[in-house]
């Protein structure tokens, strides 16, 4: 399955995540956490040789395990990421998504002292998802 590809101004960096069970879980995002799939480079037997998923602007790419690229030799293990997601708002919502979905919620939504209010959730392979209102700032160059 592949979408119209749209020019992006970010992110400039794009996590990369290594999945046990590649189209299996690609669906479960796309459910749980809301992620459009961009492109989802598939075979039959579920095994994904890339795949690029949106968030609003945010974006993660990935593929199963098990692909043989010299990529994987180097890679971490399936489920061994931590990532976070800002969001244009709606954190509560979302969370309420996931947690509909099935999501293990394993720090319930709080308000932060730096700012912004956050959730963490860990997806079926084991990585953690934290989603949060609070967009940090960068410099412009």
């Amino acid at each position: 399955m592949a979408a119209t590809k749209t020019a992006m101004t970010t992110p400039a960096i794009v996590p990369i995540l290594n999945f046990a069970h590649g189209r299996r879980t690609i669906d479960w995002l796309c459910e749980a956490f809301g992620f459009e799939p961009l492109m989802v480079v598939a075979g039959e037997d579920g095994h994904v040789g890339h795949c690029e998923l949106a968030l609003g602007r945010q974006l993660v790419m990935g593929g199963s395990a098990g692909s043989g690229t010299p990529y994987e030799r180097i890679s971490h293990p399936p489920g061994r990421a931590m990532l976070y997601v800002a969001l244009d708002g709606g954190v509560r919502e979302h969370c309420e998504r996931a947690r509909a979905a099935g999501a293990e919620i394993v720090l319930e939504l709080e308000e932060k002292e730096y700012g912004g209010t956050d959730y963490t959730a860990r997806d079926p392979e084991g990585n953690l998802w934290t989603f949060g209102s609070y967009v940090p700032e960068v410099p412009a160059a």
